[in-house]
């Protein structure tokens, strides 16, 4: 059977569209709209050009889909919505079933896992009404859910409120977790969460619903109660709002901690958990979780935002229809493009390019030497992370890359940090990483003391960094690459971040890779076996 998993965003309030097609019980194509229509995050768009590719990459049309799956189950009529949708864009309406937007996360989380059978926890703004849900999840049982957590009690909420009271938008809660360390945990939430109950409780009057993505989070109580710690966009920021971010990440940690202890007390399996929703993205707070080993394993999918939703819905419709459903393999599930296809891009551009045998070695080469790569190779990965093939590379080594990278090259703020990518084999002489493998760079490790000054670009203020582990079998060209490097330098370590500039999603196509290359200050381009120039042919 073939499956449609979608995430359609029929209102201003709803993002993150896409679509993902499942063939027999696997996820074979994942496409996310802001990487085709270039729009970040695609509030209130539709997912014109995802449905597209996904049934491109699935080599079928819409008229072999089975079944149509979304969520939206508390939404009047939306599955009369959606099906309208589908016949005035493409003629043709496929059977559709609506799921539980918390559900589909969990689904997201469990199935591409591998587990056979854990707890699960989602987290995020809210959807559906709901803010989270614990469930237990079986391959044999199947799905049992324990507890929805109600709309006022959502952490996901709490951070998108300290990020817009911090001067940023919705969507950028990770500038709040990297600016963080800079602070301390000096200021009291204790009336806006606290711990009475098993978990975590919210006094909702400090938030308001707000109509619009436009307009804040936070009420004019919260805005009183903390207004010396307001920032307001592009101001300078100062210690006090430092220490808010560092706050904020403190307490909800803490509450984190709390609710897995409760959901691993509520469910029967005490070994394996599984996170996803938009929290699950806080890699600091995932860190403690790992560190307090409330659960032996913890599972977190490459897309655990609603980037996801596509994915668990896919996976939730094979639920539906009793198929044996297949793990994910690797992330790797979007577009590609062939040599012919780069060739004609670069020529109609008048690029200046060569081609190579060994863009792997030569990438190495030019890292050795200080420069910084875009680099653009195969399929795209899902999710908010570059994972080897939509990556912007350096070198860890030189130690004021991390500026020259903010500011020449990403245009972002200057306390960001960069993320390493290290070769599996090697990750816990550099990192303190409990033996986890960390594919999905969804994780912060510390950085082990006698080897942090080799990579010191790589490593944040605090003495950790967002690790992401590398072996042959996930991205057999990029563990190539970091290793040519580390047989040059010694160093088996990367710094890779996502292949965009400040505000942009990450590049798709090759025409995409173009327009960063030569609106930044990157050095050399590598599409392929392509390596593209500022200068003179080789």
């Amino acid at each position: 059977m073939k499956i449609l998993g979608l995430h359609a965003c029929f209102g201003s309030k709803n993002h993150s569209p896409g679509a993902a097609i499942l063939s027999n019980g696997k996820i074979i194509s994942c496409c996310e709209e802001e990487r085709y229509n270039r729009i970040k995050d695609s509030w209130g768009k539709l997912p014109n050009f995802s449905i597209r590719s996904a049934l491109k990459l699935a080599k079928i049309n819409i008229n072999q889909i089975d079944l149509v799956v979304s969520t939206g189950i508390t939404v009047k009529n939306f599955s009369k919505k959606i099906e309208k949708y589908f016949i005035e864009e493409f003629g043709y309406s496929p059977k559709i079933l609506l799921v539980h937007h918390q559900l589909s996360h969990i689904a997201s989380a469990f199935y591409s896992s591998g587990f056979k059978e854990a707890t699960c926890v989602s987290l995020d703004g809210f959807g559906d009404g709901k803010s989270g849900l614990i469930a237990d999840l079986s391959l044999k049982k199947g799905i049992k859910k324990i507890k929805y957590i109600d709309k006022k009690d959502s952490l996901g909420r709490f951070y998108t409120l300290i990020t817009e009271f911090l001067g940023y938008k919705t969507g950028d809660e990770y500038k709040v977790m990297g600016l963080a360390p800079y602070g301390k945990n000096n200021i009291d939430f204790s009336k806006v969460i606290n711990f009475k109950n098993r978990y975590w409780k919210i006094d909702s009057s400090y938030f308001i619903d707000r109509q619009s993505v436009y307009l804040n989070t936070y009420s004019k109580k919260f805005e009183k109660k903390f207004k010396k710690y307001k920032r307001y966009p592009n101001q300078k920021i100062n210690q006090f709002h430092k220490n808010l971010a560092a706050s904020a990440q403190a307490i909800l940690t803490k509450s984190l901690l709390r609710g897995f202890h409760y959901a691993k007390n509520l469910s029967k399996f005490k070994n394996k958990v599984c996170f996803a929703g938009g929290v699950a993205l806080n890699c600091s707070a995932v860190k403690e979780i790992i560190h307090s080993k409330i659960f032996k394993e913890i599972y977190i999918p490459p897309n655990a935002d609603d980037r996801g939703l596509i994915v668990g819905n896919a996976y939730l419709g094979s639920v539906h229809l009793k198929e044996e459903i297949k793990k994910l393999d690797n992330p790797f599930l979007g577009s590609y493009y062939t040599d012919k296809e780069i060739l004609v891009e670069l020529k109609n551009n008048n690029c200046k390019f060569y081609k190579t045998k060994n863009s792997p070695k030569v990438a190495a080469n030019l890292l050795a030497k200080g420069k910084i790569i875009g680099w653009h190779q195969d399929r795209s990965e899902t999710g908010a992370r570059a994972l080897g093939n939509r990556s912007i590379l350096a070198n860890p080594q030189i130690k004021n890359m991390k500026n020259i990278l903010n500011k020449k090259i990403k245009y972002r703020e200057e306390f960001r940090p960069f993320a390493p990518s290290v070769l599996e084999e090697d990750a816990e002489n550099y990192f303190e990483t409990l033996g986890h493998k960390i594919p999905y760079m969804n994780c912060i490790a510390n950085a082990k003391i006698n080897n942090a000054t080799k990579i010191k670009s790589a490593v944040h203020v605090d003495g950790s960094s967002r690790v992401h582990t590398v072996n042959k079998k996930f991205n057999l060209k990029f563990y190539k690459l970091i290793k040519y490097f580390k047989d040059i330098t010694g160093i088996p370590v990367v710094i890779n971040t996502s292949f965009n500039l400040k505000g942009q999603p990450i590049v798709e196509t090759p025409r995409d890779a173009l327009m960063t290359f030569f609106g930044s200050g990157l050095d050399y381009l590598i599409i392929g076996p392509f390596v593209i120039t500022k200068n003179k042919k080789k």
